[in-house]
């Protein structure tokens, strides 16, 4: 069944490609305004969800971070709160069920030596500073480490913590930077 959801997802960001091509007008910010405008709150309800359930199909959350920050660049503190909580339902899920749609295996055939690597680290006392370090990284998978503290049975508490204290500074970062922008845009 969840093999048939990246297949729909894929389809989906297809068609939005497709459609944003033909009529790149629906990407200018008086576009993007009257979208905020017209949905008002329900727009952040549906962000909200968005980031709380991203991780199902395994999709990086910086992208959907400054989405939020330009959409909504008047609630920084809103965006940047919805950010953590989806970061943390995503690692704890992906920590909880790695076999979901088969990612255990993709991540297994995508990361081989990064698995060995990491798992080797996570056996001693450092484990909690390697997850919150690699969660600090911005060019590094943070699905991949929460399911390697997984495998070495790092306990779900302290796993979540870390992730969260390691994506807190560069999450606010994007934050900022990205209300910032939006704020430019929409003016």
């Amino acid at each position: 069944m969840f093999r048939h959801l990246n297949v729909f997802w894929f389809g989906l960001v297809f068609a939005a490609a497709a459609t944003f091509l033909i009529y790149p007008e629906l990407l200018e910010r008086e576009a993007l305004a009257d979208f905020v405008v017209r949905f008002g709150p329900e727009a952040f309800v549906v962000y909200v969800l968005i980031c709380l359930t991203r991780s199902l199909l395994l999709i990086p959350s910086t992208p959907f971070i400054f989405a939020g920050a330009l959409a909504f660049p008047d609630w920084p503190l809103a965006v940047l709160a919805a950010s953590m909580a989806g970061v943390l339902s995503g690692s704890l899920l992906i920590y909880s069920f790695p076999g979901i749609g088969g990612y255990d295996e993709r991540l297994k055939a995508r990361y081989p030596k990064q698995i060995a690597y990491i798992r080797e680290r996570m056996q001693g006392a450092g484990a909690w500073w390697v997850t919150m370090g690699w969660s600090a990284f911005p060019l590094v998978p943070t699905d991949l480490i929460c399911y390697v503290a997984g495998l070495a049975r790092m306990p779900p508490l302290k796993m979540a913590a870390a992730v969260q204290i390691g994506s807190f500074p560069l999450m606010a970062v994007y934050v900022y930077t990205g209300a910032e922008l939006g704020a430019i845009l929409l003016n």
